[in-house]
């Protein structure tokens, strides 16, 4: 479904005209928040994204790319190209507080070996002596939706759950559907768990390497 598909049902379903501004922008508030909420549920696949950020001379900090949500969970998530032979190098992803513990005096300028976020921005250690193409793996956030022209963000197969998402918010406002809708946490959690598995199996996932059913034991 479109967001203009989105619309249209919830006018019908909760019969409202097209010329009710108020629940125009209440529809439009309420599908996003529906999406955000289902994007942050979990790390979905779908939002895994790929992109660089270029580093300047003498400059610790960059600009992460705008659609950035968080940093994939995985090693090897943040990489640099070297320009002779083309080979990836991983740097290490580390939190703010383990800099200011670990490197507080480090001012050198070199290749960076650290990383870390804070809020649209990454920064390195060492300060980067050099213009560097960093490439990260990182899962994107939703786009706000705004009007009837707005893309979601949330691929279609899963459109199901932001429906009852929608609807619940909508009544939650004080809408009155048409005819009775009740939605439950349980319906809610039910088709989250069936997607989070589609989704898995769509864009990969963790795998858990389970024991073995039976044992030898080697005795000498």
């Amino acid at each position: 479904m479109t967001t203009q598909e989105f619309y249209k049902s919830a006018l019908l379903s909760f019969g409202q005209d097209v010329n009710n501004e108020r629940f125009s922008d209440d529809f439009f508030r309420s599908l996003s928040f529906a999406q955000q909420d289902f994007c942050t549920r979990r790390r979905w696949g779908f939002l895994r994204a790929n992109g660089t950020v270029t580093t300047a001379g003498s400059t610790r900090t960059a600009s992460l790319p705008d659609d950035f949500g968080m940093l994939y969970d995985g090693r090897g998530s943040v990489r640099y190209t070297s320009d002779g032979d083309e080979q990836h190098t991983e740097i290490t992803v580390i939190d703010e507080q383990q800099y200011w513990q670990s490197h507080f005096d480090d001012d050198d300028e070199d290749v960076p070996n650290y990383c870390w976020l804070f809020g649209t921005t990454i920064s390195f250690s060492p300060i980067p002596d050099d213009e560097y193409t960093i490439n990260i793996v990182y899962y994107k956030k939703p786009t706000d939706i705004t009007d009837g022209q707005s893309a979601l963000t949330v691929p279609v197969q899963y459109h199901e759950v932001l429906i009852h998402m929608l609807r619940r918010r909508l009544q939650a406002l004080g809408y009155s559907s048409v005819m009775e809708i009740s939605i439950s946490d349980t319906e809610l959690n039910r088709l989250t768990s069936q997607f989070a598995r589609d989704d898995i199996g769509r864009y990969g996932g963790m795998q858990m390497n389970l024991p073995p059913k039976s044992y030898t034991i080697k005795t000498v």
